[in-house]
């Protein structure tokens, strides 16, 4: 993984807790993930005008875009009931492993010993952040199963949305005509179950569904396209150092404690990067 490469997709991994952090602080966290699913897709709509898929894209873009209404009705569900920096790396934490070892076990993509180094490092540095949210009482049962379910949400579409990435050729691309189908289907699920909120809410919140929809956008625009330069693990693993970003937003945004277990999990996660940065030169 190159240095530009790294850099774009810690940029991302920033951007993707920014808008975790605004689902966070919504009163209606349902709403608000549906809003900022919709606004993703419609922000997409430029890149969408202009820039088709091939069909063989397809089949993945419309399985992505199912698996990933459950993904932000989990997200919902977890912030719910739980802190930003409990909740956040516990969906997080197991996922870039397990996308890892089944991208070696599926698609037979391969990495260098180092690089396992640095996805086991970035792993437990998360893994350490989630066990601290479950020492201080952030976290209870139920949004911590829904946390865990996420989890392998986030696997799933990971390996879905890498390859299909790669078909396209194209992350942006591909990424704007996923988000788009995301937003179809909860904008009809959310009108079909709360017709007269989501009317209301529509109204005097598209600013803000717009805004952390771009962002989800971007974010999730610029790991695709890291997938189409770099081995598909090594990205999510890199892209789940968003975790680091949400315990620091939560300690500043919402007053979540911030520890010194949290900063063994910043060493274990910024060692990972630098010894990734390292092999790579």
């Amino acid at each position: 993984m190159t240095a530009f490469v790294l850099a774009a997709v810690l940029f991302g991994a920033l951007i993707h807790a920014i808008w975790n952090a605004l689902v966070k602080s919504r009163p209606d966290k349902f709403m608000a993930a549906a809003m900022i699913a919709t606004g993703a897709g419609v922000a997409a709509l430029p890149l969408l005008v202009f820039s088709p898929v091939p069909p063989a894209a397809w089949p993945y873009i419309a399985a992505s875009s199912v698996i990933h209404v459950g993904y932000f009705a989990l997200v919902a569900f977890a912030y719910r009931q739980a802190d930003l920096g409990a909740a956040y790396p516990l969906t997080r934490g197991s996922a870039p492993l397990f996308t890892a070892v089944l991208a070696f076990l599926l698609i037979g993509e391969a990495l260098s010993p180092a690089a396992w180094f640095s996805v086991i490092a970035i792993a437990l540095g998360i893994i350490v952040l989630s066990a601290d949210a479950f020492r201080r009482g952030g976290l209870g049962g139920s949004p911590a199963l829904a946390a865990c379910v996420n989890a392998g949400v986030i696997v799933l579409y990971t390996l879905v949305d890498g390859l299909g990435a790669r078909i396209t050729g194209n992350g942006f691309v591909y990424g704007a005509w996923m988000l788009a189908g995301t937003a179809i289907l909860l904008a009809a699920l959310m009108l079909a179950w709360r017709p007269k909120p989501v009317v209301e809410s529509s109204r005097a919140a598209w600013p803000f569904a717009l805004g952390a929809g771009a962002l989800t956008l971007t974010s999730y625009a610029i790991a695709l396209w890291a997938m189409t330069k770099a081995p598909i693990g090594l990205v999510a693993a890199v892209r789940e150092t968003s975790v680091l970003f949400a315990a620091i937003l939560g300690a500043v945004l919402f007053k979540e404690p911030f520890g010194p277990t949290r900063w063994i999990a910043l060493a274990l996660i910024v060692g990972g990067i630098v010894a990734l940065r390292l092999a790579s030169a």
